[in-house]
């Protein structure tokens, strides 16, 4: 984009927009040949026009202004690398993808991560996340081992606005040599591990510049005590923060519950109380009347519905273990606040947007569910609600000016009608230019500002490298790396 003059601090610019997402109180509304105007961190205006001083211009008369998108489930200390078993992994885990990296020689035993660059990984995950779109993040539990304080310093370089804290667990999974699962419980130290979020939240919520906000994460439903959940609820209570955990992503994980309580795992936590407001729940893809599940239809979606609650739906880490949500649409019709996150790799959101509505037409057999006003709503106003902030995920006058400019002068997107359907259904985030958090621009003609984006690609390619040459001690039964998960293509031999 063209910007006439550098403004900062608590100048104030006005962008002229092509097409302008415009929040009128109650939904996003399209308006051609606008103008946004934001002072500092907040935006003043919206609207056909503004005679106010402006202290710089941003030229988008011919691209798609929108509001930051919200990202309600990421997971940036992962490694990129590690999604070599797209196309392979172990049957025995019944599709899931994660199940794939637990150790299989005992508890503690060998995982690729320990042997990766973790400041590598984060940095290349955050930078995709904001270079593509997403303004505001919110990240799973990761740290740096005796520094959990490095993602928040890291995203506070970038400019980009995270939610997170060190993340906590009562239990640990592992397969043993004989490729049997296990599950190694200690209470003990799931509870340890929410005092000390507590003590990091209560220490670090508003750093960078207000930028980082605490929220509570407990790694999984499927590792979390009953005392630790209502410990997790009312610490929530107490800070005035959020909650986010992964539920009902792995049917290893339904059927488990199932037997041991007689309860599905949405039950489950609404009759303990836990569910409500404050709480984004991960993926919860298995749910009664999943087609995989063999469980009947259930009240699992009017019970989330009820209490407020949200689901973050990442489906690309999904698809490509061959699970989808049936169906987004469902969510929606028993009032459930649907968000969408991006989970590990690649940390492209917009790609996401199209992955929801296509997987959930073809799963309801019909042209008119998952519509792409209901998907871009769930990646703004939805993320927003998730987070209760009114002041995200809308570009109004009050809200803060966090703002996408998307470049639709592209042989890709063509003619349209609908700037919207146009960027969801024939774009991905190559389409983001410029990236405003706060006021400040932290993308610029398709670069993230702060960093060297060859450096980080340079640096995550030799973090994976590494990490995969030591991988082979990571067997399965016995079995070579190269025989359980094999490369498409070996290497070229002349004969």
């Amino acid at each position: 984009m063209n910007l006439t003059k550098a403004g900062g601090g608590g100048s104030t610019t006005k962008i002229r927009g092509g097409w302008i997402v415009a929040y009128d109180g109650k939904e996003h509304r399209i308006l051609k040949d606008g103008v946004v105007v934001y002072r500092g961190d907040s935006i003043v205006h919206v609207g056909k026009s503004y005679d106010g001083p402006v202290d710089a211009e941003i030229d988008a008369s011919q691209n798609l202004v929108m509001p930051g998108l919200i990202n309600t489930h990421a997971h940036a200390g992962a490694m990129a690398g590690d999604r070599m078993i797209l196309d392979e992994g172990r049957w025995d885990v019944f599709r899931s993808g994660f199940m794939n990296y637990v150790p299989t020689r005992g508890q503690g035993g060998a995982s690729m991560n320990q042997f990766s660059d973790m400041d590598a990984n984060t940095r290349f995950s955050l930078a995709s996340m904001l270079r593509y779109g997403s303004t505001t993040v919110v990240e799973l539990g990761g740290e740096f081992g005796d520094n959990p304080g490095r993602m928040v310093d890291l995203a506070g370089e970038l400019g980009l606005r995270f939610y997170s804290s060190p993340g906590f667990a009562g239990a640990s999974h592992h397969f043993d040599a004989d490729g049997h699962y296990h599950t190694v419980w200690d209470e003990k130290a799931g509870l340890e591990g929410i005092e000390r979020a507590v003590r990091f939240i209560q220490d670090n919520d508003g750093k960078n510049g207000g930028l980082f906000k605490g929220i509570l994460v407990p790694f999984e439903f499927w590792t979390s005590t009953p005392a630790m959940l209502k410990r997790t609820k009312e610490a929530a209570k107490q800070l005035g923060c959020g909650i986010t955990t992964h539920l009902a992503e792995t049917l290893m994980e339904f059927h488990q519950t199932v037997r041991e309580t007689g309860k599905t795992p949405i039950r489950y936590l609404y009759d303990m109380g836990f569910l409500g407001p404050e709480v984004i729940l991960g993926h919860v893809i298995y749910i009664g009347g999943h087609s995989t599940t063999g469980y009947a239809p259930d009240d699992d979606l009017k019970l989330l519905g009820e209490t407020g609650a949200s689901v973050a739906h990442s489906p690309a880490v999904f698809a490509r273990r061959g699970v989808t949500m049936e169906s987004f649409q469902r969510y929606l019709n028993n009032g459930v606040n649907m968000t969408i996150g991006t989970d590990s790799y690649p940390q492209d959101i917009v790609a996401e947007l199209k992955l929801v509505s296509m997987l959930s037409k073809v799963n309801d057999r019909r042209f008119d569910t998952a519509k792409t006003r209901d998907v871009f709503n769930a990646a703004t106003l939805g993320g927003a609600k998730a987070l209760q902030r009114d002041d995200l995920g809308r570009l109004a006058a009050g809200a803060k000016a966090d703002i996408v400019i998307a470049n639709l002068q592209r042989l890709r997107i063509g003619p349209f009608l609908d700037p919207i359907k146009a960027f969801v259904h024939c774009g991905d985030g190559d389409l983001v230019d410029t990236v405003i958090v706060n006021g400040k621009t932290v993308v610029n003609g398709g670069r993230v500002v702060a960093w060297d984006e060859a450096k980080l690609l340079a640096d995550i390619r030799a973090a994976s490298d590494k990490a995969w040459r030591h991988f082979p001690d990571y067997h399965y039964r016995g079995a070579p790396i190269d025989e359980i998960y094999p490369v498409s293509f070996g290497p070229w031999q002349e004969r």
